[in-house]
C-alpha cells in the first residue's frame, strides 16, 4: 500500500515536472516586438547586402541583437537603457575581434565579457537575456576574425565593433521610433528616469551566487573546449550561461536545464535544416531575419523555445564564409550542448554545497 502511493507521488510528481518543461508562459505571442527586431537586424544586413558587401552585413547584424534586451521595461525605459547596452555590446565585439588572434586570448576574452555582462546585466537587474547575448557578439566577433573569409582577411580589427555599432543604433532607432507618435509620450508610458534604473550594483546573495555560478561555469566550459578544439568555445559556454542564469532553486535550475539543452538541440536541427536548404544571398538574410523574428515572438513565453531560434542564428552568422561539413558540424554542436549542461548542472550543485548555496 505504501509502496503504490510512493509510486503514484513520483508519477504525479514527473508529470508536473514535465510539463513545467514544455509549459507556455501566460505571457502573450510579441508578434509586433519580433517584426520590429527583425527590422531593427534587418537595416544594416540589406543595406550591406545591396551595396555587395554580405559579410560585412553579418559581423553589423550582430548590434540588432540589442533589439533583444530588457524586453520587460517600459519603451521610454528601453530608450534610456539601450544606449549603455550599446556600448557594452560593441565593447564585447571590440574585445572580441582584438583578442581572436590567439587561443588563450580568445578563452580569456570569453572570462572577461562573462564578468563584465554578469556585473552589467545582474547587477543593475537589467533582465532578459542577462550576459549571454554579449558573450554570443564577443565569440562571434571573434571566430569571423579569425576566419579565412576573403572580405575579412584584410578588414582592420577596429572594424568589426564599429560594424556592431553601427548596426546597434539601427536597432535603437527601430525601437525608439514609436516614441515619435502621441500614443507612446503618454505620462503613463514614461517609466523610471537614467539615475533611477542605475542607481547602483544591486548584488544581493542569490545575485551574488548566480553570477560566481556563471563565471565559474564559463571558466570551467572555456577550458573543456580549449581541450577538445578552441573553436568550439563558445558553443560550450552559452548553454552554461543559459542555463546558470536561470534561477537559485535545485528544481527550477534542474528542470531549466532540461528545457534548454531540448531547446538547443532542437535549434541545432534547425540549423542542420538550414545547410540542407543552403539558402543564398537575400535566402540567407531572410532566413536570419525570420530566426530573429522567432526569437522575439516566443522569448517570454518559453525561453527553451526561444534557443531553438538563438542557436541556428548564432551558428549562421557564425559560419559565414566557412565550407561547413553539416553531419560533422550538428555532431559537434550536439555533444557541446549537452556537455554545456553538464558543466552548469555539475557547478550548481557544488556551489550548492558551498557558504554561496541558494536554498
Amino acid at each position: 500500500m505504501a509502496t503504490s502511493l510512493q509510486s503514484k507521488r513520483t508519477a504525479v510528481k514527473a508529470r508536473k515536472n514535465f510539463k513545467e518543461v514544455v509549459a507556455l508562459n501566460d505571457n502573450p505571442w510579441r508578434w509586433g516586438v519580433g517584426l520590429e527586431a527583425a527590422i531593427a537586424m534587418g537595416i544594416p544586413l540589406l543595406a550591406f547586402y545591396f551595396s555587395g558587401h554580405l559579410t560585412l552585413g553579418f559581423i553589423s547584424s550582430l548590434g540588432g541583437l540589442t533589439a533583444l534586451h530588457c524586453p520587460q521595461l517600459k519603451r521610454k525605459e528601453r530608450a534610456v537603457v539601450l544606449p549603455v547596452v550599446i556600448l557594452a555590446i560593441t565593447f564585447s565585439s571590440l574585445l572580441g575581434a582584438y583578442m581572436a588572434t590567439d587561443v588563450w586570448l580568445k578563452m580569456l576574452c570569453i572570462v572577461l565579457v562573462t564578468i563584465i555582462g554578469c556585473v552589467f546585466m545582474i547587477g543593475w537587474r537589467l533582465g532578459p537575456p542577462g550576459p549571454l547575448m554579449m558573450v554570443l557578439v564577443a565569440a562571434v566577433t571573434g571566430k569571423i576574425a579569425s576566419s579565412s573569409a576573403p572580405e575579412v582577411q584584410h578588414l582592420s580589427s577596429i572594424m568589426y565593433p564599429l560594424l556592431v555599432g553601427l548596426g546597434a543604433f539601427a536597432g535603437y532607432v527601430v525601437i525608439v521610433f514609436p516614441l515619435l507618435f502621441k500614443k507612446f509620450r503618454k505620462p503613463e508610458h514614461n517609466g523610471r528616469k537614467f539615475n533611477e534604473i542605475f542607481s547602483g550594483l544591486k548584488f544581493d546573495e542569490v545575485s551574488k551566487a548566480i553570477t560566481l555560478r556563471i563565471v565559474t561555469g564559463v571558466t570551467l566550459a572555456v577550458l573543456m573546449a580549449w581541450v577538445f578544439k578552441e573553436e568550439r568555445i563558445y558553443w560550450m559556454v552559452l548553454p552554461v550561461i543559459a542555463v546558470l542564469q536561470a534561477g537559485p532553486s535545485v528544481r527550477l535550475t534542474v528542470i531549466k536545464g532540461v528545457h534548454r539543452m531540448i531547446g538547443s538541440l532542437l535549434g541545432v536541427l534547425l540549423y542542420g535544416i538550414i545547410l540542407l536548404i543552403n539558402p543564398q544571398g537575400l535566402g540567407l538574410v531572410l532566413t536570419v531575419l525570420i530566426l530573429q523574428f522567432g526569437i522575439e515572438v516566443v522569448v517570454m513565453r518559453n525561453y527553451g523555445l526561444a534557443l531553438m531560434f538563438i542557436t541556428p542564428l548564432a551558428l549562421t552568422i557564425a559560419s559565414i564564409g566557412h565550407n561547413v561539413d553539416m553531419m560533422a558540424t550538428i555532431q559537434a554542436r550536439v555533444l557541446d550542448t549537452i556537455i554545456g549542461i553538464v558543466i552548469a548542472l555539475l557547478v550548481f550543485f557544488v556551489f550548492e554545497k558551498t557558504k554561496f548555496r541558494t536554498q
